[in-house]
């Protein structure tokens, strides 16, 4: 197995994305794992799944990754294009491995050195992987889509969380950031006004004051562990993207986790939702979004449509990715190997 290093990109307390979610299934499988925390640590290393440890002090790390890399291979596993120079110039990795997971504009000047120095790019859309390999065409893509967090299925009951009003609730949960149709959202909840409107998650750069509506409930950032108690009391769970070059490309995380939770979910009309479908909803515009979502709340969702979600996100669970993704570094590593010994 190999030593597999996540150079400085978040905190890993920062909403459970896929950074955190791959690095614990190669813990799983044994990879020994280090995640470069932004904020500093009260230790040298933390544990913080098997396998996985959260480290910031570049010093003592170097010295354990000399000892480490005598009888391991060191893979650099980057999300972000700009951390090229701090891979192979501080860890020197045998291999670099780009996992390519959002088309950021502003994070493409970057890419074209990253994939130079990289051995194999990931994606985790379809739009994306055919980009890359029309760009790239020396460089093997692997598609890796996100995938639904197995603690989502078959939650224990719980009671409604105190903060989630009573009554009919459609809810979205992630970042509350600018992508997001904050018109939509507003719409919405001025067409339904005896329908809660709930978000949950973090404010990400600058969002409209949904003051003038009452029934629009911005709840903030929850722990990852307590999403699940909000979803069984929510009635539809809602992807209300703008078309953006970003949601364009995105295979949103929280759509298995929505769907692991049976909800039934409602989306922006966004190319990877619509492959989900008829397990999540697709609608191409406001109107079409608001009269949607109107069906859904009052029509009773079935017993068969429920199980079929859950199933469909059981058939795309973290583990499965974590497998492909462990894959593509053995693959990696025996190809770099096969070529060094030629």
């Amino acid at each position: 197995m190999a030593i597999i290093i996540y150079p400085k990109t978040m905190n890993w307390k920062y909403m459970k994305q896929r950074p955190q979610q791959l690095m614990t299934q190669l813990g799983a499988r044994g990879h020994l794992v280090f995640f470069e925390n932004l904020a500093p640590l009260d230790r040298e290393f933390i544990e913080v799944e098997p396998n996985v440890f959260l480290f910031t002090d570049h010093h003592a790390f170097m010295k354990k990754l000399k000892k480490l890399r005598e009888d391991h291979a060191v893979v650099g596993w980057t999300t972000w294009a700009k951390q090229r120079t701090r891979l192979t110039s501080l860890y020197r990795p045998d291999a670099i491995i780009y996992d390519c997971c959002d088309e950021f504009p502003h994070w493409a000047k970057y890419e074209v050195k990253m994939v130079d120095a990289s051995d194999h790019l990931v994606c985790t859309a379809e739009s994306i992987r055919m980009r890359l390999e029309l760009a790239y065409p020396d460089k093997p893509v692997t598609l890796i889509p996100n995938g639904a967090d197995a603690s989502f299925f078959d939650p224990a009951p719980s009671q409604r969380p105190q903060d989630l009003p009573q009554g009919k609730v459609a809810a979205y949960i992630g970042a509350w950031a600018y992508w997001l149709d904050h018109d939509l959202f507003a719409k919405m909840a001025s067409h339904y006004p005896n329908v809660h409107f709930v978000s949950i998650g973090a404010a990400y750069g600058d969002i409209p004051d949904y003051a003038r509506l009452p029934n629009v409930h911005v709840l903030g950032e929850k722990p990852h562990t307590e999403l699940k108690k909000y979803l069984q009391h929510i009635d539809v769970a809602l992807i209300p993207f703008q078309y953006h070059p970003i949601t364009l490309a995105t295979n949103p995380v929280k759509a298995y986790e929505y769907m692991a939770s049976g909800v039934p979910v409602l989306s922006t009309a966004l190319p990877e939702c619509i492959r989900m479908e008829p397990h999540v909803t697709t609608a191409t515009t406001h109107d079409d979004f608001i009269a949607k979502l109107g069906r859904m709340l009052e029509e009773p969702d079935s017993r068969e449509q429920r199980l079929a979600r859950i199933e469909y996100a059981r058939s795309n669970r973290w583990e499965d990715r974590g497998e492909a993704a462990h894959q593509v570094i053995m693959d990696t590593l025996r190809r770099k190997s096969g070529l060094k010994s030629e």
